[in-house]
């Protein structure tokens, strides 16, 4: 507990320590960013949500004690306006201050809202395994993926994908490397095209765009936030996503590296491997970059 005292006036506030970090970052400034409260116990829904809110960040991560004894603790995930049963780097960053933290063992367990996550680190690197996902062929036509996006129907590989390895998204392949450069993501024509999606939980669509370049893929992926399409620079939960396509296309075992976040001037670097048993492996490097206090009344 808190004294903060104000125009002669002190009020007493609960303090919840936070860290700040980026995941899949390569350089200081790189990645993305990400508030970790590793001592969550005691916060509510609403006060956890607004908290999230107050760092704007694209996600906020709370830590709780686990609920059993598989499991090093549970994980909540806020974005500013609503909870994510499961996110990629959100669970790499806690996975990454729970061992800073506590001088975990190298190999551990996280529960997600959506399931447990495997976790695997050494020193600032740090791998999850994502297993299980359902999948949904979009019934739309390239012609409608094409204008949603901004881009030429020659742009687009294919059919787009409702995948759900934890987190939906919607997935878009494209054809060239210039397209990722030229998105126009019009956010009315996607809430049309997500009104298809049968593992939607929230009318906010969400879609990520790839271009694959022998072992390496570009991406970019955009959420809608407040009725305006935000680009994130670093998704986990996409990353394994992809994973689950190819499995759906029959394309395992398979190592990929993903490069995402360069036209946002924010470089991200994910790993994304798939083995012959169907487990899907999302990694990168983490960094912090501070910490500090929250103060609640």
């Amino acid at each position: 507990m808190k004294i903060v005292c104000m125009e002669s006036r002190c009020k007493k506030m609960q303090t919840y320590p936070f860290h700040l970090v980026n995941v899949f970052a390569e350089s200081h400034f790189g990645g993305n960013p990400l508030a970790v409260f590793p001592n969550a116990d005691g916060l509510t829904d609403e006060q956890m949500q607004a908290i999230a809110k107050q760092f704007n960040l694209s996600e906020t991560v709370f830590i709780f004690a686990p609920t059993d004894a598989n499991a090093v603790a549970n994980l909540r995930i806020f974005t500013p306006n609503y909870e994510l049963p499961l996110a990629g780097h959100p669970t790499l960053g806690s996975a990454f201050v729970l061992k800073q933290l506590h001088d975990l063992p190298s190999h551990f367990v996280l529960n997600t809202v959506a399931k447990p996550v495997e976790v695997a680190t050494d020193d600032s690197r740090v791998e999850i395994t994502i297993q299980g996902y359902k999948s949904a062929k979009s019934q739309r036509s390239k012609d409608d993926l094409a204008q949603a996006s901004g881009l030429s129907v020659d742009d687009i590989a294919d059919c787009g994908y409702f995948m759900n390895s934890g987190t939906q998204q919607l997935l878009i392949e494209l054809t060239n490397r210039q397209a990722l450069t030229q998105l126009q993501v019009d956010s009315q024509k996607l809430r049309t095209i997500n009104t298809d999606n049968p593992f939607k939980t929230t009318d906010e669509p969400s879609v990520y765009y790839w271009f694959e370049q022998g072992e390496e893929i570009h991406s970019r992926m955009f959420f809608e936030q407040n009725r305006v399409m935000v680009e994130d620079s670093g998704t986990g939960s996409a990353c394994a996503n992809l994973g689950a396509y190819f499995i759906l296309q029959n394309q395992y075992p398979v190592t990929k590296y993903i490069l995402q976040g360069d036209d946002m001037g924010r470089p991200n670097r994910l790993s994304l491997k798939v083995d012959t048993a169907q487990n899907i492996f999302v990694g990168g490097n983490v960094i912090e970059v501070g910490n500090g206090a929250f103060y609640l009344p």
